[in-house]
């Protein structure tokens, strides 16, 4: 056992990297399915109780009083039950919070700092796999997140919200998808940032942020939205948020395995993926808020025949795309 550890440290680093993974998504889905509808109903209760005290706070009675617009403005974007209140708060909170950590990702980068140390040690690490024969499966699965692949999803995508007669959802999809496309190629070109020497793929475009990572979180993250929003089981919405994750992140682990992009690259394609992706969702809740779109649409047999027919679409597309394009680049 300690020979095939001396013999092979970046296979079992790697190994075990994906089991930790998968037990902890594991764990946390487990908790959720367990725990979740409880902690909901908890904090629903904690946030009355505290809505409660506060509006008795005296500071909050002079405000009351001596600022009322203020004040009913600041109540209207905590209020619960319409896009324009809480929800629009969180969302626009949450991009501000994406918005800082990838500027401060940026100046790690450009400065030079620790995480691009780490960068360097990480890459000449992933080198060393180039000949393992892990490397087939981390080439078709860093192929879902190339541009034909995900061509192919958003017109299937497409066709089955004309099919179930939701075609504004195809805004927020494209939001997502041509938003984050067009912000990561934009970045490339400010940073013009060289990809690691040992790259297993020969790319054209630079490296700062990884396109990949970048569209796995935009695109299969929209899609993950949609399951959810259409799903009415709570453990089902649970397992195809764990999913999702889980596919993202061995999508992102798939561009630092070939060498394609350093660690940073892809933590910021993460950021701005999930930066483009609140916006869509911010739009999709817009639009349900004005009933332009219908979340509780009935779904025949014939509908989820068609999305199983879409998922082995995309399977087979990425099996052909990969023996046919993404394999010979290996030679």
């Amino acid at each position: 056992m300690i020979a095939l550890i001396e013999q092979h440290p970046q296979l079992i680093s790697l190994g075990l990297v994906l089991i930790l993974t998968m037990a902890l998504l594991w764990l946390i889905q487990y908790l959720l399915i367990r725990y979740g509808k409880c902690v909901l109903a908890l904090l629903s209760r904690g946030d009355l109780w505290l809505r409660e005290h506060i509006a008795r706070l005296p500071l909050m009675v002079r405000l009351q009083h001596q600022y009322p617009a203020l004040f009913g403005f600041i109540t209207k974007r905590f209020a619960r039950g319409h896009f324009s209140g809480l929800i629009l708060t969180v969302l626009t909170f949450l991009n501000i919070y994406i918005l800082a950590l990838f500027a401060g990702l940026i100046e790690d980068v450009v400065e030079a700092d620790s995480i691009v140390t780490t960068d360097l040690f990480v890459s000449q690490h992933m080198s060393v796999l180039q000949d393992s024969t892990i490397v087939p499966a981390f080439v078709f699965i860093t192929s879902l997140g190339s541009t034909p692949i995900t061509c192919v999803i958003i017109l299937l995508t497409a066709i089955l919200c004309a099919v179930v007669r939701q075609p504004y959802i195809l805004i927020g999809l494209l939001i997502s998808t041509i938003g984050s496309t067009t912000f990561t190629f934009l970045s490339k070109m400010i940073f013009q940032r060289a990809r690691p020497i040992d790259i297993l793929l020969m790319e054209h475009t630079y490296s700062f942020p990884s396109g990949h990572a970048t569209i796995s979180i935009a695109l299969y993250g929209f899609l993950a939205y949609m399951a959810i929003r259409f799903s009415q089981s709570f453990i089902r919405q649970v397992r195809i948020l764990s999913l999702t994750i889980l596919l993202c992140l061995l999508i992102g682990l798939s561009r630092i395995v070939l060498n394609e992009h350093y660690l940073s690259d892809v933590m910021g394609g993460f950021l701005v993926g999930t930066l483009w992706l609140i916006i869509a969702i911010s739009m999709m809740e817009w639009l349900t808020a004005r009933g332009k779109i219908d979340w509780g649409v009935l779904w025949s047999k014939g509908q989820i025949s068609l999305v199983w027919l879409s998922v082995i679409t995309v399977f087979v597309a990425t099996f052909i795309f990969a023996n046919m394009y993404q394999f010979p680049l290996l030679g």
